[in-house]
C-alpha cells in the first residue's frame, strides 16, 4: 500500500500544522505496512493525504480524485486566520469559500475535534458522511518524559539556558501572533515579576503575520522576566517544557492545541483560556480562565499550593496518555481502508 502525503508546511517550520504533518509521516512508517511518498505530483498512491489547504494541494487532489482515496486533515478553519494573517477580516470570508471547495473535493475530511467537525458541517457545509473525527496525537518517543527524567534534566537545562534552580518558570508555545494571546502573556508576566515567563516560538510568516510590527516590538521590548526564544527545533521545544513549571497558553482560537498535549508529556500543569473547543477534548485536565487577573491568581496559587500542583500535573499526564501516538498509525490505516472500500469496493490489504 502506498500513501502520498501532501503538505507545504515545511516552508514555514515552527507551526503546529508542520508538526502534525511530520507526525503523520512518522506514525504511518511505524506500522511497517505502508510505502510513503511526500509531495509527489501525479502520484500512483492508493491514498493521498493532505495537511495544508494550498493551491498545489487543490490541483493534486483534483488530478487524483478518481484514482486515489483523497483524505484531508482539517487543521484550519476560516477563523484560524483571524489574528494570524494580515488583513484577515477581509480574507476570512474568502478563505472560508476556498476551504469549502478544497475540503468538499476530498473523500474524507479528518476533523481534529468534535467542535471542528461541527463547524465543518454547519459553516462549510461539508457532508456529514465525509467527516471523521480523528484527534491530533503526540509522539511518545519525543514528548513523553518521566517525572524522574524531568527532575534530572530540569537542573541541567536551566543551567545550560541561563535559569536558576529556584526560578518558577511559566512556558507558552506557538507562533508569535495576536491570536495566541501574546499581549496577555506579557501583561500577566508584568504583574508577576517574581516569576520567569518563556515564550517558545517565532514568526514563520514574517510580514504576513497579523500585527507583525506590534508583535516584533513586544519581542524586542518586554519586561526583564519575559524571554522569547524565536523559532527552535522540536527537540529544543521539549527542553523548554522540561525546564518549566507551568504551561500557560492564553490563545483566543484553536482547533486543537498540539503544544498543550506536548507540554503535558512533561507533567506540566496546564493553564488555558476558557475556549469551547477544549471542553470536549481536554476534559478536566486543565485550569481555565477568561481574564488576566484569574490567570495571575492561578499561577500564583500553583507556585504555592503543592497539592493543587500535584493534582494538575497528574491530570496533565493523564491527558497525554489519551493523545499518545502509539495506535495512531494503525487507526489511520483503518480509516483509509474503510473509506477506500466504500469508494472503490476493494480492500487495501
Amino acid at each position: 500500500m502506498k500513501v502520498n502525503i501532501l503538505s507545504s508546511a515545511g516552508k514555514f517550520p515552527g507551526q503546529g500544522v508542520y508538526s502534525a504533518y511530520m507526525d503523520c509521516v512518522y506514525v504511518l512508517k511505524t506500522t511497517g505496512k505502508v510505502e510513503i511518498t511526500e509531495n509527489v505530483w501525479n502520484s500512483d498512491a492508493q491514498v493521498q493525504h493532505s495537511h495544508t489547504p494550498d493551491p498545489k494541494v487543490f490541483l493534486q487532489t483534483l488530478l487524483n480524485r478518481r484514482k486515489s482515496l483523497n483524505v484531508v486533515t482539517a487543521h484550519v478553519l476560516p477563523d484560524s486566520i483571524r489574528g494570524s494573517i494580515r488583513n484577515s477580516w477581509i480574507l476570512a470570508p474568502l478563505f472560508g469559500i476556498w476551504l469549502k471547495w478544497l475540503y468538499s473535493l476530498n473523500d474524507v475530511v479528518l476533523a481534529v475535534s468534535e467542535d471542528v467537525a461541527d463547524e465543518l458541517q454547519k459553516k462549510l457545509k461539508i457532508k456529514k458522511e465525509k467527516i471523521y473525527v480523528f484527534p491530533n496525537y503526540v509522539r511518545e518517543d519525543l514528548y513523553l518524559i518521566s517525572d524522574e527524567k524531568v527532575k534530572i534534566e530540569k537542573a541541567r537545562l536551566r543551567k545550560e539556558l541561563g535559569f536558576k534552580d529556584e526560578d518558577f518558570i511559566i512556558v507558552g508555545a506557538g507562533q508569535v501572533q495576536p491570536r495566541k494571546g501574546i499581549k496577555d502573556f506579557v501583561e500577566v508576566a508584568q504583574k508577576l515579576p517574581q516569576f520567569k515567563f518563556v515564550w517558545v516560538g517565532g514568526n514563520p510568516f514574517k510580514d504576513y503575520t497579523e500585527g507583525y510590527h506590534e508583535m516584533k516590538k513586544i519581542t524586542e521590548n518586554h519586561p526583564e522576566n519575559v524571554f522569547f526564544t524565536g523559532t527552535v527545533s522540536r527537540e529544543k521545544v521539549r527542553d523548554y517544557y522540561m525546564l518549566s513549571d507551568i504551561m500557560f497558553l492564553p490563545s483566543y482560537q484553536e482547533t486543537f492545541g498540539l503544544v498543550i498535549v506536548e507540554a503535558a508529556g512533561s507533567g506540566l500543569p496546564l493553564l488555558l483560556r476558557d475556549l469551547q473547543v477544549y471542553t470536549t477534548i481536554f476534559d478536566d485536565c486543565y485550569l481555565k480562565a477568561s481574564d488576566n487577573q484569574t490567570f495571575i491568581d492561578y499561577i500564583d496559587r500553583l507556585s504555592k499550593d503543592k497539592d493543587l500542583y500535584r493534582e494538575m500535573s497528574c491530570k496533565a499526564r493523564k491527558l497525554f496518555e489519551k493523545y499518545g501516538s502509539s495506535r495512531a498509525g494503525i487507526n489511520l490505516l483503518e480509516i483509509y481502508s474503510k473509506y477506500y472500500y466504500k469508494k472503490f469496493g476493494k480492500k487495501l490489504f
